[in-house]
């Protein structure tokens, strides 16, 4: 097992070193900047939201057919995670820990993509479009359901809290506070401990969820029915279409730590892999929880501004049990004097 990581990795690294620096040598670095903005947009904006739509769709459809509708909104928060599971592991798969700063730094853009971007989104496409009841009714909902936003926020906020002890833990950096100072080598035990700091995040949502759950049932039952693909080829499309585009970031990310290293430690210390992966491709792999944010806001009931708020909440614990997974997974690394 050691020995086909070992050669999966030097084959990962090999394709970095010869494809994306090789680029760079050729066209220059005007062009190749361009090329890698260009190719984080069309990752960013279209290739990951639409392939994980396409596979959250078809895993909801196939849920609902072989496990029954109650499980459905799960999954459907689940799979919206992929991007940050796929980021994380190829990152591993590069012998990279930071990677999974990802999940813990998507934690922190859900916040605000969820509390803030998506709503003002719901509500500048209406005004566009002059319907104008809709957004009142819209505030009217977010008032009448004031304390069910404080719960999710409060809960959001919790999640966040744990991830950046997790991220100090696993990575060797407080984000935010650290970013300008030298990275610290983790070893098993630290890795280890971050991944139950994580875990214990998790068990406090469910904890925390089953409470709402006694007290509100009906946001949780009355969901919206949808016509779900139960499809399992374009599942499978879906998720090789996430996964490439995972892959293609985590070489972009290497890309730039080689090539622009002194440039960029002015801005994030050492720790330049496990920033990219906190700032950027966490708010890249967060996209399609935004999306599925503006939808359920624009239905306007209780139980769909339940489900846009767990894009949050749901997502951020998500992560949390992600990278509690990529803890374990490199302390497993340590041990086998992989990383």
């Amino acid at each position: 097992m050691k020995r086909f990581l070992t050669v999966i990795g030097e084959y990962l690294l090999s394709q970095e070193n010869n494809f994306l620096v090789a680029i760079h040598n050729r066209i220059g670095e005007l062009p190749f900047l361009v090329l890698s903005l260009g190719t984080a947009i069309v990752l960013g904006l279209g290739v990951i939201p639409y392939s994980t739509d396409l596979m959250t769709n078809s895993a909801a459809g196939l849920t609902e057919k072989f496990l029954g509708e109650k499980q459905r909104t799960l999954v459907i928060n689940s799979t919206t995670n992929l991007p940050e599971l796929f980021l994380m592991l190829l990152s591993l798969g590069l012998r990279r820990l930071g990677g999974i700063a990802t999940p813990l730094g998507s934690n922190l853009a859900n916040i605000y993509l969820m509390f803030t971007v998506a709503p003002i989104i719901t509500i500048g496409k209406w005004f566009i479009l002059g319907r104008r009841s809709r957004i009142t009714r819209l505030l009217n909902l977010l008032k009448r359901e004031k304390n069910l936003v404080i719960w999710h926020l409060l809960l959001s906020l919790t999640m966040l809290l744990f991830s950046i002890v997790g991220c100090w833990s696993i990575t060797g950096v407080f984000p935010i506070i650290n970013l300008f100072s030298n990275q610290t080598i983790r070893t098993d035990s630290f890795l280890l401990i971050g991944s139950f700091i994580c875990l214990i995040g998790v068990v406090i949502y469910f904890f925390c969820e089953q409470k709402l759950k006694r007290r509100r049932p009906e946001i949780f039952e009355e969901i919206e029915d949808e016509a779900f693909d139960s499809s399992w080829s374009k599942f499978v499309m879906g998720t090789a279409g996430v996964i490439v585009a995972c892959y293609i970031l985590n070489l972009l990310f290497m890309t730039f730590t080689q090539l622009y290293e002194p440039l960029l430690k002015s801005y994030f210390g050492t720790a330049i892999f496990t920033s990219l992966h906190y700032f950027i491709g966490s708010l890249i792999s967060s996209l399609p929880e935004t999306t599925v944010a503006v939808e359920n806001y624009e239905r306007l009931t209780a139980s769909d501004l339940n489900t846009a708020l767990a894009s949050a909440s749901v997502s951020n614990m998500s992560n949390l049990a992600i990278a509690c997974l990529g803890g374990i997974l490199g302390s497993l690394f340590f041990l086998w004097g992989w990383v």
